[in-house]
């Protein structure tokens, strides 16, 4: 929250001016990137560029090519202390310039960048640069190339001959889409204007490599005969256009198979843990006996918040329950080495949960992710949870505050749409609405509910947030909003103000529970 957030440091959280990363960010990524450079003289000169039989290392190795296909990895962890041959990163080039292009044309042109110099200046727009020995940026003409997406493809093609050749030499690579303002990394990379930066390799020698293979969606669910013959799924964030069972097809597509959601952002994890000092204390030490009292924490996702809040509550024996047994087990091992249980949501059987089995029951930021005709399932479902004396505690994202302003602001610079990138706290996979007071106000009174205490928080977004938020936008927009949100928090406490908060927390019991 607001007060947590802006508490800290400065020398310890603030970014630079740019909005990136902090001098002290930038100085640990160097170590793990090390110092090495490429461009220096390697043991001997060149070799010419490669063939079908000739590389540029003195022994390229032999692999089968099915293996390489199969056991190549994304790896984010270097060995700081191993330099990379020049040699190397050239045969790397080679591999990208035989692949396929549009129409041949070629428009391309890859930068090799090594200096922490450069390095750095590029990391301020994208912190992932900084963990990197090596990153080749390669970019593609504007001109004639962008009539069906002619220039990813064409990159596309070279960036996967680089990772699959960088496998076969015993290197790590990952793919890096995420580079910041694309006008600023050519600016940065002198690129001339007729070329556009579409993605960058990150190269080094693998620290760690992983071996596990990264789980896929079932084949019958993306391949079609002839004619597309699955469930599309929704593209749009209004939780109305999904279902269900969309929304677990979904979850499970996108929380099983990547590491991109394993990082909370370090506002809204101050928010779930503030939320559940507000039911309980805190409580660091211990392990729970079989009658500690229960604590379901309902629809955690990836289970970030679960995890964190079940270390701090370590007197309570905690479950999650999600859509799907695959995800719900997923949350669940969030809390090791606490056990937590996993359940299953299902409307049909709502009876399926333990009746009257928990103390505790946290729901945060899921109703607004849920189609409506749910919600009150799932709210009737958890009162037949609850304990008699059982505390519920819900966070929702209020439609009457800056939320609205801030998603129309997204569209309207023309970030990236659609249910992925959905303007909502984290963690969130899937539809998401902000709710108004009132109709949250209606669902746990229509469900049997009586809130006994509700709080507003953050007026406006923190100041990590608004770094976060803006870090990508032109310069002056950036110190526009980041002015605005300064006049905002001055007026934040002025009486009346507090009611067009984005977070709002509430405390609530059964209705019927008979006071002592």
């Amino acid at each position: 929250m607001s007060g947590a957030d802006d508490s800290q440091p400065d020398d310890a959280r603030a970014a630079s001016a740019t909005g990136g990363p902090s001098a002290a960010e930038i100085a640990a990524a160097a170590r793990v990137a090390g110092a090495h450079r490429v461009s220096e003289a390697g043991e001997r000169p060149d070799a010419p560029p490669a063939d079908a039989e000739h590389g540029r290392v003195a022994e390229r190795p032999a692999m089968d090519f099915w293996r390489a296909l199969y056991e190549r990895r994304t790896t984010r962890q270097f060995d700081a202390a191993r330099p990379v041959a020049r040699e190397v990163v050239l045969e790397l080039l080679d591999a990208a310039l035989i692949a396929p292009t549009s129409c041949n044309l070629q428009m391309w042109d890859f930068v090799v960048v090594d200096d922490p110099v450069q390095r750095e200046k590029l990391g301020r727009l994208s912190t992932q640069v900084l963990t990197t020995p090596v990153s080749i940026y390669v970019a593609y003409g504007k001109e004639y190339s962008e009539e069906g997406h002619a220039n990813v493809q064409s990159v596309a093609a070279a960036m996967q001959n680089m990772s699959l050749a960088a496998h076969v030499l015993g290197m790590g690579t990952f793919w890096i889409n995420q580079l910041g303002p694309r006008d600023e990394v050519g600016r940065i990379l002198g690129l001339p204007t007729d070329r556009e930066v579409v993605a960058a390799l990150a190269v080094g020698w693998p620290k760690v490599y992983p071996t596990r293979a990264p789980k896929r969606r079932p084949f019958e669910h993306v391949v079609h005969w002839n004619h597309f013959s699955g469930r599309p799924i929704p593209t749009s964030p209004r939780p109305a256009d999904w279902t269900l069972d969309l929304i677990r097809d979904y979850q499970q597509a996108r929380v099983l198979n990547g590491n991109r959601y394993n990082k909370a952002r370090p506002w809204e994890m101050d928010a779930a843990l503030a939320a559940a000092l507000r039911v309980a204390p805190r409580v660091d030490e211990g392990r729970p006996g079989d009658d500690a009292p229960r604590w379901l924490d309902v629809l955690p996702v990836h289970g970030l918040f679960t995890g964190a809040m079940a270390r701090h509550h370590r007197d309570h024996r905690w479950a999650v329950l999600e859509l799907s047994d695959d995800v719900a087990r997923f949350a669940a091992k969030r809390t090791a080495p606490l056990p937590c249980d996993a359940f299953v949501f299902d409307p049909a059987h709502p009876e399926a949960l333990p009746q009257g089995a928990f103390a505790v029951i946290s729901v945060l930021n899921r109703l607004e992710a849920l189609p409506p005709a749910d919600r009150p399932k799932l709210l009737a479902a958890l009162h037949a949870a609850l304990a008699p004396d059982g505390v519920l505690l819900v966070q929702h994202v209020s439609a009457r505050s800056f939320h609205g302003v801030a998603s129309w602001m997204h569209a309207r610079r023309g970030g990236p749409g659609g249910v992925e990138y959905v303007l909502a706290p984290d963690p969130n996979l899937g539809p998401f609405e902000a709710l108004s007071p009132a109709a949250v106000d209606a669902l746990l009174r229509d469900a049997g509910f009586r809130t006994e205490r509700s709080s507003c928080e953050d007026v406006v977004p923190s100041k990590r947030e608004v770094e976060f938020r803006t870090r990508n936008m032109p310069a002056p927009l950036r110190a526009a909003v980041r002015a605005a949100v300064g006049v905002g928090r001055a007026v934040g406490g002025l009486p009346g103000v507090s009611a067009f908060a984005r977070t709002r927390t509430l405390v609530s019991r059964k209705a019927d529970r008979v006071l002592g």
